[in-house]
């Protein structure tokens, strides 16, 4: 098994990473603010187009379908409700989940989550499952069961992998899945 440090050699000059860096994460603070309990009923469709587009998504014109009430009800329910963290993201990302907005998956509440205490929450998303594997810390149970208690496995592995990578906090830990995967697709794309 490589250890966490060979798959992420800190490259902090790499340009990809910086562009990466400055579409996720530069404006966290400012996406915080507008995520607050007190600030979303204000929230407008630009800024949670923003939030979207920071994401990851790619499906705007699908979005942008969702009214702005849905959009503020998902992300109260998201941020805010009071039952389990699973059960909150199971209604967010699960297809058939009363609160999944229209263009989004497990990347955009998830990234939500993270932007909101990125301490306690790491985004999902194909970087981050792939970082799991190479490092071998993928849940056993990751592709079965309902997509909230598969958020909490990943959750475990990528601690693991924050507490062993000497990481603070899982926007860190985002950026090395991103990283670790273009070093793995270089990496491939030069010895094919």
């Amino acid at each position: 098994m490589p250890k966490i440090q060979e798959l992420f050699a800190p490259a902090e000059d790499d340009q990809r990473l910086l562009a990466y860096r400055r579409k996720k994460w530069l404006r966290s603070a400012e996406f915080q603010e507008w995520l607050q309990e007190g600030a979303l009923p204000t929230l407008s469709m630009e800024q949670a187009l923003e939030l979207y587009r920071a994401s990851g998504g790619r499906d705007v014109a699908v979005f942008k379908t969702n009214t702005i009430e849905d959009v503020r009800d998902s992300l109260d329910f998201l941020l805010y409700d009071n039952i389990k963290l699973e059960g909150r993201f199971d209604e967010c990302a699960a297809p058939e989940g009363a609160y999944r907005m229209a263009g989004t998956g497990k990347e955009f509440p998830s990234y939500l989550l993270c932007l909101s205490n990125p301490g306690l929450f790491a985004v999902w998303n194909s970087n981050a499952e792939g970082l799991l594997k190479r490092s071998g810390l993928a849940p056993a149970g990751a592709r079965r069961g309902p997509i909230g208690i598969r958020y909490l496995d990943l959750l475990e592995g990528l601690n693991q992998v924050r507490a062993r990578s000497g990481r603070h906090d899982f926007r860190e830990i985002d950026e090395l899945a991103y990283q670790s995967a273009r070093t793995k697709s270089s990496t491939k794309t030069a010895g094919g």
